[in-house]
C-alpha cells in the first residue's frame, strides 16, 4: 500500500509560547493560548476563567474565541462552530482581527474532521479577510492552512507557491512560523525529489525545540519519517516515527497521532510486518475516533482492507474497501477517493478479474495524472505492469514498468523506484531471462533487511523458481528450503490469531496467488526425484494453526507429564514418520499441491511402500469445472462424463501411485479441489471412486498422522454416550435483539428463504439416540439451544449429532454460523469461533445441515468453516455435507452411517457403507456424494444397534435420557437413573437442511 502522503499532509498550525492572556491582547493570542493549555494541560482552568468572563458579559469576544478554541482543539467541534459562528454573525461594519481567527478556528475544525474542500474554502476567505484589514498574522495563519490544503486536493506546486509567499511575512529570526514554514517546505520539497529536503526539516526540528514546541517537533519529525521513506532509507524511518510519537502523544495530538499510525502501518505492511500493521492500524481508529477526523478513519478502513487483501481474504478486503470509499465520498474527491477506488481494482485483480481491473487501473491513472498525485501515478503504471505479466504481455510490462520508473525517479524517489526491481526481476523470469532474473532477485534481496521476513520469503522463492527452470535442483531446494524457514520466523513473530491464520496465503510486492511460484518449485523439485524433500516443504505449510490449537490443547490435558515424557513433538512430520504412522496396509495419504497461474500440480501418495509422486497439469481450469460438478450434483443430475474428467485428471494418476490393497484414502486437498467430491469422480471404465476406496479428507498429513496417534493412545472400549440436537425453535424477534453478528445471521438467513422448522431433523435426532450404547441425550425445541450447549459437559459424549440449518459463506468468515435455538442471553447462532471454544472429548461430529464441510478457503489453512474448529475443540473425526441435504435421504442415510458404525466400522468405512447402499437402491449423487468425513477417518465409535438392546423399537427409551436444564441437571438425571424418556421410533418429514 502507497504511503498516505498528501491527503492529510499539513500540518497544524501551533501556538506560540504564551504563558497567560494579557491584558489587551490579541486574537490571535488567545488561540495560542488556548493551544497552549490543552497541550500543558491546563485548559480546565483556563477553561473556568473564561466561562466566567461568559457570563458576565455574553459578548465578550475573548472568552467565546477561547472557548471555541479549547473545544476545536478537544473535538468538540460542534461547540467549537457554534461559537466561532456566532463570532462571525451580526451588525459589525466589517472584518477584523477576531473574526478572522473565528474563520480560522473554522478552517481548523474542517481541516481536523478530514473535509479538506470547506477547510481550503474557509481559509481562503480568513485569507482574504486578513489581506483586507493588514492583519498580518492572520495571514500567516491562513497562508499556513492553504499550504496544506492546497497540497492534499491536487498537486504540490500550489502549496509551494502559497508558502513562498509566506516566506515573505516571516518576522526575522525564530519562531513557530518559521519553523512551520521549514518544516512544510521541507516535507513538500522531498514529494519532489529535493535533496535538501531533510536539511530543512531538521532546521525546522531544532527551532521547534529551542522554542519549546513540542507538538510542532512532532510533526516536523514525521515528516522527515516520510521523507526518508521516499528516499530509500526506511531504517531510519521507525526510530524517527517512535520519537515524534512520544511528542504528539505528550501533547494530546490525537489527529495528529491518527495520521502517524497510519503512515507507521504502510511502512510495516510494505515490509511485511502485518501484525504490527494491523495494531497500528487499530491505534489509527482509537485516535480517529477521539478526535472525530473522517478522513482518518477512512484512510484506516482502507489500511484494514489492504492487510485482508494481503492475507488474502477478499471479501473482508472488498468490505473495508468498500467503508473507506463511502467516508471518502462525503469528504469529496481527493486523493483519498482516489487510492480508495485503487484499492477496489486491487481487489478485480486479486480476484482474477483481470480485465475490469486493467480498466479500473487506466482510469486511476489519468486521475492521479489528472490532479498531479505523483505517487499515485507510479503505482498504477506498476499495477497495470503487473497485470500485464500475469498475462504474459512482456511488452506491455516492460513499458508500464519503464513508465513508472522514469516518473519516479524525475522526483529523486529512491524508495518507489527501488520497489520496481522486484517486478522487473519476475518480468525477467517470465521472459525466460534466468540470469537476468537472478541479478535483479539477488541484488533486491540483499536490500531488504533482515527483520522484513515476508518480504524475504517471497523474494527467495522467486530465485528458488530461477534455480529450478535452470534445472539447479539443489540450489533449488536450498532457497525453496531457506524461504520456507523466512515464513515460518514471520508467522512466529505474529501475535495475532487471525493474522496467523492466514500466513501462508500472505502476499508482498505484488504477488496475487503465492502458492504459484512454490508449486512450481515442488513440481520440479518431485520430476527430479525430491519426493520427500518436496513433501516435506509441502506439509511446512498446511494446516498449521489448526495443528498449534491441539498440540496447545493437548498440552493442557497432559500438564506436566508432558513436559517429562512429550506424546509427540509439535509441527510436520516427515514422510517417513507419517508413513510409520498408517494404520494398516489398506490406507493411504493423498496429498495435492494445486499449482494456480500456469503452474503445474502435484500429487504424492503416501503408503506402507513409501513416498511416491507425479506432477500433473495445473488446476487454473479446475475451479469452474469442480463449481459446475457441485452445482449439477445438488440439482439432482447424473454428470458422468464431467465426473469422469474430473477423475481421469485428479484420481487416475494417484491410483497408479497406490500399491495393492488399498481401500481407505485420506485426501488433503488444496486450492479449487476442497470443493471437490471425491465420492463422486469416476474412474476409468465408469465406476464410482466410491465403490474403489472410503475416502476422508484431512487439511494436512502431519494432522492425520497425530490423530491417529491419539487415537491410539485414547483408545478404550467404553460405550459411546450419544448427544442428539434437533428441530430447534427458530425466533427471528430474538435473533434480531442479539449482537450484530447475529443480526448478520439473521439477515444471511432471511436473504435464503429464513429458518422454516426441520421436523425431519427432530426424528433423526431420536434415530440417532437409539445407537447409543450408553446413555444418550435428545433435545428438541427450546431444548436444542446455543445456550445450553455452550456450558453443557460436552466431554461426556462419544458422538455429538446436530440436526438443524447452518450458513456457510465461502467468501466470508463472519457470516458462517450453526443455528440453534436462542435464549439464555445467547442469539442460536454458533459461529466458527463458538465451536473452537467448546471442550470435547467426541470420536465423531456429525454436521446434519446443508454445506456444513464449505466455508472460507484459506492458502495452506484449509478450509475455513464448521468444521476445523470442531476438530480444533477436540473432535476426532467430523461428518459434514458439501451441499444442500434434504430430509428424506438424510435421516435414512444417517441410519445407514449409524448402522454401520454399530458393526465396529471406521466412520469413513461406515460412511461410505452407506454411501454405497444409497448407490444400490439408485439414488443419485446429490443424495450421497456430498457427505464427507475431515479429520480421522480411521476413528471407531462403540455403538449398538437398536436390535441389539432389550426393549428397542417404540418401547426402547430405556436408555434415552431427555434433558431439560443444563450441566447440572444432567448430573441429577444420571444419578436418579434413565428417566424422563422418549419415544425413538423413526420417522420422516420432507424438508430440507438450510
Amino acid at each position: 500500500m502507497r504511503l498516505l502522503l498528501i491527503a492529510g499532509v499539513a500540518l497544524a498550525a501551533l501556538a506560540a509560547p504564551v504563558a497567560a492572556i494579557q491584558v489587551g491582547a490579541g486574537a490571535r493570542e488567545v488561540v495560542q493560548s488556548a493551544e497552549r493549555a490543552v497541550a500543558d494541560d491546563s485548559a480546565a482552568v483556563v477553561a473556568a476563567r473564561w466561562n466566567q468572563a461568559l457570563r458576565r458579559d455574553s459578548a465578550d469576544r475573548v472568552a467565546t474565541l477561547g472557548l471555541g478554541t479549547l473545544a476545536r482543539v478537544t473535538y468538540e467541534f460542534e461547540t467549537a462552530e457554534r461559537l466561532f459562528e456566532g463570532m462571525l454573525q451580526g451588525n459589525r461594519p466589517g472584518p477584523d482581527e477576531w473574526s478572522v481567527q473565528a474563520r480560522l478556528g473554522l478552517y481548523r475544525v474542517a481541516n481536523a474532521a478530514g473535509d479538506m474542500r470547506r477547510a481550503d474554502s474557509l481559509a481562503e476567505l480568513a485569507l482574504r479577510d486578513a489581506r483586507l484589514i493588514g492583519d498580518g498574522g492572520g495571514e500567516m495563519d491562513a497562508l499556513i492552512g492553504l499550504s496544506g490544503t492546497r497540497s492534499a486536493l491536487g498537486p504540490e506546486e500550489p502549496g509551494l507557491a502559497t508558502l513562498d509567499t509566506l516566506r515573505r511575512l516571516l518576522p526575522p529570526g525564530d519562531g513557530w512560523e518559521r519553523g512551520e514554514y521549514l518544516c512544510r517546505l521541507g516535507l513538500l520539497r522531498g514529494v519532489v525529489g529535493d535533496s535538501a529536503a531533510s536539511t530543512l526539516i531538521r532546521d525546522g526540528i531544532r527551532m521547534a525545540e529551542r522554542l519549546g514546541e513540542r507538538q510542532l517537533a512532532g510533526h516536523c519529525l514525521e515528516a522527515h519519517a516520510l521523507v526518508f521513506s521516499l528516499h530509500a532509507r526506511a531504517d531510519s524511518v521507525f526510530p524517527i516515527m517512535d520519537r515524534a510519537e512520544e511528542l504528539l502523544r505528550a501533547t494530546r495530538a490525537h489527529a495528529s497521532l491518527a495520521r502517524l499510525y497510519s503512515r507507521r502501518s504502510d511502512e510495516l505492511q510494505a515490509r511485511g510486518r502485518l501484525g504490527e500493521a494491523k495494531e497500528s492500524l487499530r491505534k489509527v481508529i482509537e485516535e480517529g475516533t477521539r478526535s472525530r477526523n473522517r478522513q482518518r478513519m477512512a484512510y484506516a478502513y482502507g489500511g484494514l482492507g489492504m492487510l485482508a487483501l494481503r492475507v488474502g481474504d477478499l471479501a473482508t478486503a472488498a468490505d473495508w474497501f468498500d467503508r473507506a470509499a463511502a467516508l471518502n465520498d462525503s469528504l469529496g474527491r481527493g486523493e483519498g477517493a482516489l487510492i480508495a477506488r485503487q484499492n477496489r481494482a486491487e481487489v478485480l485483480a486479486a480476484s482474477g478479474d483481470l480485465e475490469a481491473a486493467r480498466a479500473a487501473f487506466t482510469g486511476t491513472l489519468r486521475e492521479a495524472e489528472e490532479f498531479g498525485f505523483f505517487e499515485d501515478v507510479v503505482i498504477a503504471h506498476q499495477q497495470l505492469a503487473r497485470l500485464a505479466i500475469r498475462q504474459a504481455n512482456w511488452r506491455e510490462a516492460e513499458r508500464q514498468l519503464t513508465a513508472a520508473d522514469r516518473k519516479a525517479r524525475a522526483r529523486g524517489l529512491d524508495g518507489l523506484a527501488e520497489n520496481l526491481v522486484y517486478d522487473r526481476g519476475v518480468l525477467a523470469l517470465g521472459r525466460g531471462g534466468l540470469a537476468e532474473a537472478e541479478r535483479l532477485l539477488g541484488g533486491f534481496l540483499a536490500r531488504v533487511a533482515r527483520e522484513d521476513r515476508l518480504v524475504r520469503h517471497t523474494v527467495r522463492v522467486r530465485l528458488a523458481e530461477v534455480a529450478a527452470r535452470r534445472g539447479d535442483l539443489a540450489r533449488a531446494e536450498r532457497e525453496i528450503t531457506a524461504a520456507s524457514r523466512e515464513l515460518e520466523d514471520w508467522r512466529e513473530s505474529l501475535s495475532d490469531d487471525e493474522l496467523r491464520g492466514y500466513a501462508f496465503s500472505a502476499t508482498v510486492l505484488g504477488e496475487y496467488d503465492p502458492q504459484a511460484p512454490t508449486a512450481r518449485v515442488l513440481a520440479a523439485l518431485a520430476a527430479g526425484g525430491r519426493v520427500e524433500a518436496a513433501f516435506a516443504l509441502a506439509e511446512r505449510r498446511r494446516a498449521r494453526l489448526l495443528a498449534d490449537r491441539l498440540n496447545q490443547a493437548q498440552a493442557l490435558r497432559e500438564g506436566a507429564a508432558l513436559a517429562r515424557a512429550p506424546a509427540h513433538r509439535a509441527g510436520p512430520l516427515s514422510a517417513a514418520e507419517i508413513v510409520a504412522t498408517l494404520p494398516d496396509s489398506s490406507t493411504a495419504v493423498v496429498e495435492y499441491v494445486a499449482g494456480g497461474e500456469g503452474a503445474p500440480s502435484t500429487v504424492f501418495v503416501l503408503s506402507r511402500a513409501g513416498v511416491r509422486a507425479t506432477v500433473l497439469p495445473g488446476a487454473d481450469t479446475l475451479g469452474p469445472a469442480i463449481h459446475r460438478l457441485v452445482g449439477l450434483l445438488e440439482q439432482g443430475a447424473r454428470p458422468d462424463g464431467l465426473a469422469e474428467s474430473l477423475g481421469k485428471a485428479l484420481l487416475e494418476p494417484a491410483a497408479g501411485l497406490l500399491p495393492a490393497g488399498v481401500t481407505r484414502l485420506l485426501v488433503v486437498p488444496d486450492g479449487p479441489l476442497h470443493r471437490l467430491p471425491f465420492d463422486a469422480l469416476r474412474l476409468a471404465g465408469g465406476d464410482p471412486a466410491v465403490e474403489r476406496w472410503a475416502i476422508g479428507l484431512a487439511p494436512s498429513a502431519s494432522l492425520a498422522a497425530t490423530l491417529w496417534r491419539r487415537g491410539v493412545d485414547d483408545s478404550s472400549t467404553a460405550p459411546s454416550r450419544v448427544l442428539a440436537l434437533g428441530d430447534p425453535t427458530f425466533r427471528t424477534e430474538l435473533a434480531s435483539s442479539g449482537s450484530r453478528n447475529a443480526e448478520v445471521f439473521r439477515s444471511a438467513f432471511a436473504a435464503r428463504g429464513g429458518l422454516p422448522r426441520l421436523e425431519g431433523s427432530g426424528e433423526e435426532a431420536r434415530v440417532v439416540a437409539r445407537y447409543a450404547d450408553g446413555e444418550a441425550v435428545v433435545r428438541l425445541r427450546d431444548e436444542a439451544s446455543e445456550a445450553w450447549l455452550k456450558q453443557a459437559p460436552l466431554e461426556r459424549f462419544g458422538v455429538i449429532h446436530l440436526a438443524t440449518h447452518a450458513l456457510v459463506d465461502e467468501r466470508s468468515l463472519a457470516r458462517t454460523a450453526l443455528a440453534l435455538a436462542p435464549g439464555g442471553r445467547e442469539d442460536g447462532f454458533l459461529s466458527p469461533a463458538d465451536l473452537a471454544d467448546l471442550e470435547l472429548d467426541a470420536d465423531m461430529v456429525v454436521l446434519s445441515a446443508c454445506r456444513t464441510a464449505g466455508g472460507v478457503t484459506v492458502a495452506g489453512e484449509g478450509v475455513q468453516g464448521l468444521t476445523t474448529p470442531l476438530v480444533a475443540a477436540g473432535a476426532r473425526s467430523v461428518v459434514a455435507t458439501q451441499w444442500r441435504v434434504g430430509d428424506r435421504s438424510t435421516v435414512r442415510l444417517v441410519r445407514d452411517l449409524y448402522d454401520a458404525l454399530a458393526r465396529g466400522s471406521p466412520v469413513a468405512d461406515a460412511l461410505r457403507d452407506a454411501k454405497l447402499a444409497a448407490l444400490r437402491r439408485g439414488a443419485p449423487p446429490g443424495e450421497w456424494a456430498g457427505f464427507t468425513v475431515v479429520g480421522d477417518p480411521m476413528t471407531r465409535v462403540a455403538l449398538a444397534g437398536p436390535a441389539k438392546r432389550p426393549g428397542a423399537g417404540a418401547a426402547g427409551a430405556a436408555a434415552l435420557i431427555a434433558l431439560v436444564g443444563g450441566a447440572a441437571a444432567y448430573g441429577a438425571v444420571r444419578r436418579r437413573g434413565r428417566s424422563g424418556d422418549r419415544a425413538v421410533a423413526p420417522g420422516t418429514v420432507a424438508a430440507t437442511h438450510h
